[in-house]
């Protein structure tokens, strides 16, 4: 599908579905959002289509996952989308309005090697622990700065029980794009990141399938706050991100529909 087949698609489900619920209605509205980092090139890309539809204008900030969280405990914003468990912590808290999560996307874990070198299988949990230890040197977002992928990857090889053969190995780098960059420049030869920040990365290959391990994609969920002036708006928002108009550009940017997997 094409990007003006894509937008077409997008506008129609807007003109059928979003607007009858009543989003765009007179009196443009600001709609002010709070989103993990890792929606930015898929909200980027909806934004205008959304607006233009609408009336409405989107004001999305990002940040890492634990930020975004801290800021939606606390700011006057419309709507957020973070990881489900986040989403599950907030709508307990009360932060979020209840009924109103919506899931988005998944973000498949990713691991990568420099074009033309050798792929290993990673397509079991043996396999992958074979892998990992045969790696000379990987690299991996720092979970210190709150990267949700670093974290997952040395709870992971916790529970895979090669932690402490792993860990001399790894090589630190400021988020998934650095990780990614460190295989396609040798400095690294095997990166972890997100599958979407090796999308369209010349100089490395992606390793798959993913093997069958609990959490290894990250569901992105959005849900409304509490005490928003503009649920029915936002709402709306969440309702196209999660809509088949939005399917093409989430699989373009590196992302699964959420239908698509489990």
């Amino acid at each position: 599908m094409n990007a003006f087949h894509t937008r077409a698609l997008a506008l129609v489900f807007l003109a059928l579905v979003v607007l009858p619920l009543g989003a765009g209605i007179a009196g443009a509205a600001d709609i002010k959002v709070l989103s993990t980092g890792n929606m930015q090139s898929i909200l980027g890309a909806l934004t205008a289509d959304f607006e233009e539809a609408t009336g409405n204008k989107l004001l999305i900030e990002y940040g890492s996952t634990p930020k975004i969280k801290a800021r939606a405990e606390q700011e006057a914003v419309d709507l957020t989308i973070n990881e489900r468990y986040v989403l599950d912590e907030l709508t307990k808290a009360g932060r979020v309005q209840a009924g109103t999560l919506i899931d988005i996307a998944r973000s498949p874990l990713g691991l990568g090697v420099r074009a033309g070198a050798a792929k290993p299988d990673i397509s079991t949990p043996d396999a992958l622990k074979e892998a990992l230890r045969k790696a000379e040197s990987i690299a991996v977002p720092d979970p210190s700065g709150g990267a949700q992928d670093g974290n997952y990857f040395f709870g992971l090889i916790a529970r895979l029980g090669i932690a402490d053969e792993i860990k001399p190995k790894i090589k630190l780098t400021q988020g998934g794009d650095a990780a990614a960059a460190a295989v396609a420049s040798g400095s690294a030869q095997l990166g972890v990141a997100q599958k979407r920040n090796f999308n369209k990365l010349a100089g490395v290959t992606l390793l798959e399938p993913l093997p069958d391990i609990a959490g290894i994609k990250f569901l992105m969920v959005a849900g409304v706050i509490s005490g928003s002036q503009q649920r029915d708006n936002a709402l709306a928002f969440a309702k196209f991100l999660a809509s088949p108009a939005a399917v093409p550009t989430i699989v373009d940017k590196g992302m699964e529909p959420y239908a698509a997997g489990k």
